[in-house]
């Protein structure tokens, strides 16, 4: 049983308060305040219908499995952290602070290019839940954490190719309309009118 510390707490939603595995610190444990939380069951789906692609699609962190803790059962994914082991910013705090604009432009170019190859799917595009990892010391990526996967009953776009693009195409062009809205500090014309999917 993996006992939890208080200095190894990451922090908390409306769902689930995450903490650092005590054993390895590449890996989170997530506990959630109700056994039954929809947006794990929704994730859970998601993952499911994958099938070992999941472990393949860079956007995705891993899942490991769960661990009996001294809280209750944890479910056990991966730590999004830089190369250099530093805690990986979220996309709204770089969208926010708009002091690496080459970066950041760079960095939106690339997550459209690999959200649509994978056609990704999300229950929403908040940039608080995508995390910037610094892969090298001139390299980053977008990492998904949370809101991943579709209420519906029968997910029909967990298996049909063309209505896979068309939902990420509609979540993604939300979230450029997001930046364009509230971050044009951010981000330039140019770039934001580059990102849109038609």
């Amino acid at each position: 049983m993996l006992k939890l510390k208080e200095e190894q707490f990451l922090g908390d939603g409306n769902h689930k308060k995450v903490y650092i595995h005590p054993e390895d610190s590449r890996k989170c444990v997530k506990l959630l305040f109700t056994p039954d939380d929809p947006d794990m069951e929704r994730e859970f789906r998601y993952r499911k219908a994958l099938g070992k692609k999941a472990d393949e699609m860079p956007l995705l962190t891993k899942y490991y499995g769960t661990v009996d803790t001294d809280q209750g059962l944890g479910y056990v994914f991966e730590r999004v952290v830089d190369y250099d082991g530093k805690v990986s910013c979220t996309l709204l705090s770089m969208l926010e602070q708009a002091e690496e604009r080459e970066r950041l432009e760079k960095i939106l170019k690339d997550f459209r290019r690999e959200f649509m190859r994978e056609s990704f799917a999300p229950a929403g595009v908040d940039p608080d839940n995508f995390l910037v990892q610094r892969v090298s010391e001139t390299e980053s990526c977008v990492r998904i954490i949370d809101n991943i996967g579709t209420s519906a009953a029968i997910p029909l776009e967990y298996y049909i190719g063309f209505l896979a693009k068309k939902r990420a195409r509609k979540y993604w062009n939300r979230l450029v309309e997001d930046i364009a809205r509230n971050y044009s500090e951010a981000v330039s014309k140019e770039c934001i009118d580059s990102l849109w999917e038609s």
